[in-house]
């Protein structure tokens, strides 16, 4: 916890650092932090690389390189304290220094009491919503750190590459025959591999969705504030998200959706101030967009890029409005004509103006693109040499991707989609939505579970609603944010429609490249936290419309009924989800207070736990150096780099990446095996003990050799 807190610790001091002046932009503040957040991710990502590039990925050099980060830090938290009580008109000298500190100090304590003068002022209600939120992060936050990790997805290949990236020394492609170790995105992984070479634990792993589950609130309800929302707007964004069951479940998991869509809520927050520093007059930004943006853009789209690809689809049409949004600004930029020249010569100006104008924002597009490159490029340049595709092997992308164009059969996918984001326990509700999609395909002639729009040999429709991390359905936020965003593009001013329009197309993108599959909601997580600022303002634009309709009593009661049904159902929703969600819960059978470390481990699979353990055990015991391991594509490897003595050497015997050939068994001292147990009894030596215990397995040599 020591080690998190230090590293917490840097990232407020850097947003110091990084904090825009006052008046530059729209909620200053928590932009610092979306910066200093973007920029220590994507440091954090390099330093991987570059140590990994040396055979150098240790403990070491992870420590060398926060000390060299923190003293980079203190070094600009000084530069800026010095900037910050300097004055601006003066010389320096030590009595100015004083006069500013003394008005900087007063003007801190007017803004602290201003604030707890709102605070007190505000209503009831806006009390009850903020305790509800508060609940529910204190609720995750215990979930987080008293949890140990068992996310299904984790002990297959989420952490296990992380285990053979520390043995190795290096993040290279290694002999596996889970091909997800290799190819999928893993920048949520390398931040790990920091913690986990510092502490030596996967205690902390949690923490980092729980981390990311705020920086999506962050930046989510500065998006409601760059939208037009006010204060009402923006707490009920944080309400929304904070009840959303996916967003509660994978906040105190070691999945990496939410890490994922930070980074892209981080991108759309800076391409929203394109549009919204103070200084627009008449729709024209008369305040000119700093050169950094484009560096901040530049390291979030690489870490959206290098941590999970889905994100792009909503990156992409964000960028596409931030281009287009600076390509007009400079459009309709004017400069009046000073007296005496002519208005020819004031045309030419403004033409050799607009001209740099666009040049300039060719550039920052390009720039964008390049840093992006910098961060992504390794791990695609990995991909190359090792599939021959930078994408990863055919398997990877033909198991996930959707692999055709017919209209029928993505209009198909789209509405699966949706009747899996929107299931609710009204059985009745899910049953006739998913008979209206079966229905719809056979009149169009398609197959509903058509393999080319579906996951492997999984069924639609399959039921959502319940609380469980790797499918819980989200009807509450999905609803309002769709009621939020068609609210924009009907009557929204340019900039909301923009943002509907943005949301909309990478909502398409994700129709037309993702196959539908069970767990499909956790993958549009992105998708519900850029589209809860919508759903957040239209509940404020609500609650302020009592006021203007306060003469008609029926819409008032309306509204009113309405709003406070909604906030009831999220409430009830988020609260039995921390308190009996799966696999983590506060109460019940499986309670984090009733199991111990590998019971948490296990509660997916509770009836492995004793085969492990046994195998495990009886490993031990010939104090091996080297074990090798047996497995199928889908099989729990984490467990083995936790019941195995500390510093044992796992080596897959099988491997499914090209140009990686698994060591010899006979060079091992144990052999352990799960699942795939008949070529696990064909890969032992002839002479070696093989015990057979169900699903698991092992072998050891002769008593004696």
């Amino acid at each position: 916890m020591l080690l998190v807190l230090w590293l917490l610790l840097l990232l407020p001091a850097l947003a110091y650092a990084l904090r825009p002046r006052d008046g530059a932009v729209l909620a200053p503040a928590r932009l610092a932090v979306v910066r200093a957040s973007v920029l220590l991710g994507a440091y954090a990502i390099g330093v991987v690389e570059v140590a990994s590039a040396f055979t150098a990925l240790n403990a070491a050099a992870i420590l060398i390189a926060w000390l060299l980060a923190t003293a980079a830090v203190v070094a600009a938290v000084l530069v800026r304290c010095v900037r910050d009580v300097t004055p601006a008109d003066s010389a320096g000298t030590l009595d100015a220094l004083r006069e500013e500190l003394r008005s900087r100090r007063g003007a801190t304590r007017r803004t602290w009491r201003r604030t707890k003068s709102a605070a007190a002022a505000a209503p009831a209600w806006q009390w009850v919503l903020g305790c509800v939120v508060a609940i529910l992060a204190v609720s995750v936050a215990v979930l987080a750190i008293g949890s140990s990790p068992n996310n299904f997805d984790s002990q297959t290949y989420h952490l296990p590459r992380i285990e053979h990236w520390v043995q190795n020394g290096s993040v290279a492609a290694y002999a596996t025959d889970i091909h997800r170790q290799i190819d999928i995105g893993p920048g949520s992984e390398y931040l790990l591999t920091h913690l986990r070479l510092l502490s030596g634990t996967d205690s902390a792993y949690n923490l980092l969705q729980y981390l990311a589950a705020i920086g999506c609130a962050l930046a989510a309800s500065r998006i409601a504030a760059q939208l037009g929302g006010g204060p009402i707007a923006q707490l009920a964004t944080v309400f929304v998200l904070a009840t959303t069951p996916e967003v509660l479940l994978q906040a105190s998991s070691t999945q990496v959706d939410l890490v994922a869509a930070a980074w892209v809520a981080c991108l759309a927050t800076i391409v929203l101030d394109e549009f919204t520093r103070p200084g627009d007059a008449g729709g024209v930004l008369r305040v000119a967009a700093p050169r950094s943006d484009a560096v901040y853009l530049g390291l979030a789209l690489g870490l959206i890029a290098v941590t999970k690809s889905t994100g792009l689809l909503a990156a992409a049409p964000l960028l596409l409005v931030w281009g287009i949004g600076r390509l007009v600004r400079d459009g309709r930029r004017r400069r009046p004509c000073l007296c005496g020249r002519s208005p020819g010569r004031c045309s030419r100006a403004d033409a050799s103006r607009a001209a740099h104008a666009r040049a300039a924002t060719i550039v920052a597009s390009l720039a964008v693109l390049a840093i992006a490159v910098v961060l992504v490029g390794p791990f695609m340049l990995r991909m190359q040499q090792t599939f021959g595709h930078p994408l990863g092997p055919e398997v990877l992308r033909d198991s996930i991707g959707v692999q055709t164009a017919d209209p029928r059969l993505l209009l198909i996918n789209g509405l699966r989609i949706a009747q899996t984001n929107l299931d609710t326990p009204l059985f009745f509700l899910s049953d006739a939505f998913a008979a209206a999609i079966n229905g719809l395909a056979n009149l169009m002639g398609v197959d509903v579970n058509d393999p080319r729009i579906t996951f492997g040999s999984t069924q639609f429709p399959v039921p959502a609603w319940y609380p469980d991390e790797d499918r819980a359905a989200f009807p509450v936020t999905g609803l309002a944010a769709v009621a939020g965003l068609t609210w924009f593009a009907v009557k929204g001013p340019a900039l909301r429609r923009a943002y509907a329009a943005a949301l909309a197309v990478a909502f398409i993108g994700v129709v037309c490249t993702v196959s539908w599959q069970p767990w499909v909601n956790r993958l549009v997580m992105f998708l519900v936290v850029l589209g809860a600022p919508a759903a957040g303002l239209l509940a404020a634009g609500l609650v302020k419309g009592f006021a203007a309709t306060a003469r008609d009593r029926t819409r008032r009661r309306a509204a009113i009924t309405l709003v406070a049904v909604v906030a009831v159902v999220a409430s009830l929703a988020g609260l039995l989800t921390v308190a009996y969600g799966y696999p983590r819960r506060l109460a019940g059978t499986w309670s984090v207070f009733s199991l111990t470390d590998l019971e948490e481990r296990f509660v997916r699979r509770q009836e492995w736990l004793p085969q492990y353990e046994e195998a495990a055990a009886a490993v031990a015991a010939v104090e091996p150096e080297r074990v090798g391991l047996v497995q199928s594509n889908d099989s729990w490897e984490y467990p083995w780099w936790i019941l195995l003595p500390d510093g044992t050497e796992i080596y897959a015997l099988q491997s499914i990446v090209p140009g990686e050939t698994p060591p010899d068994p006979a060079t091992m001292d144990a052999i352990v095996c799960a699942e795939d147990l008949e070529e696990c009894a064909m890969l032992v030596p002839d002479d070696w003990e093989y015990h057979d215990l169900g699903t698991v397995a092992y072998a050891i040599p002769p008593s004696g050799s």
